[in-house]
């Protein structure tokens, strides 16, 4: 299988309907130095046009593995699976890649595109390859209370990545 650059609008439509039908994505993203690929479930997503670029904001606790991967390496892949992936999105979000290789154990197959340094899962509807060009850290003192209790009863708060959008691409 093989892909083809898209239009990052066109995507971005497609990885929302995904994200609220299937209730989730792929972050994918590598260690530095072994290039190990690690995926991640995502729930929350943001498409959009910032300092005139088209920019992906994913939020990433500093808990998750993949937290320090994006402190190392300012690039990432969003992947958007079919709909027949639910097992794949369910486990990828409740399994940590520090304990377990969740390419190998969800049999993904990494697929580089172009020269871009973080590669897509094949199978993936469409992808957007990001780097990140600003973070942030979520701040307790900013939200309104029930946003505090309903998703940071234990403080550990996200960091905000901006990432443009470098590449797009879909199936096919």
């Amino acid at each position: 299988m093989s892909f083809r650059k898209s239009d990052w609008l066109e995507a971005g439509k497609i990885a929302l309907e995904t994200l609220e039908n299937l209730g989730g994505v792929f972050l994918i993203s590598n260690d530095k130095e072994s290039l190990r690929p690690n995926v991640m479930t995502i729930g929350w997503l943001e498409l959009g046009i910032v300092w005139r670029r088209p920019i992906i904001t994913v939020l990433v606790r500093p808990s998750r593995h993949t937290f320090s991967l994006l402190e190392e390496n300012p690039f990432f892949v969003v992947g958007v699976p079919p709909s027949s992936w639910k097992k794949e999105i369910d486990f990828c979000g409740s399994t940590s890649g520090r304990e377990v290789d969740k390419f190998s154990q969800c049999g993904f197959n990494p697929v580089n595109i172009n020269d871009f340094p973080v590669p897509v899962i094949e199978g993936c509807e469409v992808a957007f390859g990001c780097e990140i060009i600003q973070k942030t850290r979520v701040e307790a003192g900013n939200f309104i209370a029930s946003i505090l209790d309903e998703f940071y009863p234990q403080g550990d708060y996200h960091s905000i990545y901006f990432g443009e959008i470098k590449e797009s691409w879909s199936r096919g």
